[in-house]
């Protein structure tokens, strides 16, 4: 028997824009000799309620994504989650599908994550293909499921969700 879990928490209107202003908070924060590192593959956006925090990593080519706490510049920058108290709160008041809040959490801060200027803190190359950003491997946007229920690239997951209603 298939069990499908469902959870009483809808992501409201707002919740993309304030992950957004979140991790561009947190972008802000990320010391400049980073930005310039000539090895930069990436960037990393941690989300993790249970202990109200997220973060930015900065990926190098060395990195490998198996281990993200041994990246070079693990947790580049951290917040105290000001900005997305109440996506915390969503979380934590779940009483029984806690799993499914955060899958719907983790997409909103993919599609927020997607639509950064990331041009801005590097490459200006970066700007020109952000609408497609994670279907170019040679910079890489990363959004993952840090409990490990689901072990996909959420912002590819967005990628091929968008792809598909473009029919």
């Amino acid at each position: 028997m298939i069990v499908v879990e469902t959870a009483t928490y809808a992501p409201g209107p707002d919740v993309r824009a304030k992950f957004r202003r979140e991790i561009e908070q947190l972008l802000a924060k990320i010391p400049a000799e980073q930005w310039a590192d000539h090895d930069l593959r990436g960037v990393l956006y941690e989300f993790v309620p249970w202990h109200r925090m997220s973060s930015v990593t900065i990926q190098t080519r060395d990195d490998r994504s198996d281990d993200i706490a041994a990246w070079k510049y693990y947790f580049s920058a951290e917040s105290d989650g000001s900005l997305i108290r109440d996506e915390y709160e969503a979380w934590h008041n779940e009483p029984d599908s806690k799993r499914l809040v955060y899958h719907k959490l983790l997409i909103e801060a993919a599609e927020a994550f997607l639509s950064i200027d990331f041009g801005k803190y590097s490459n200006p190359y970066w700007s020109a293909i952000n609408r497609n950003f994670c279907l170019n491997k040679t910079f890489l946007l990363q959004v993952y499921d840090v409990d490990g229920t689901f072990t996909f690239n959420y912002c590819d997951y967005v990628i091929a969700r968008r792809l598909e209603t473009r029919g």
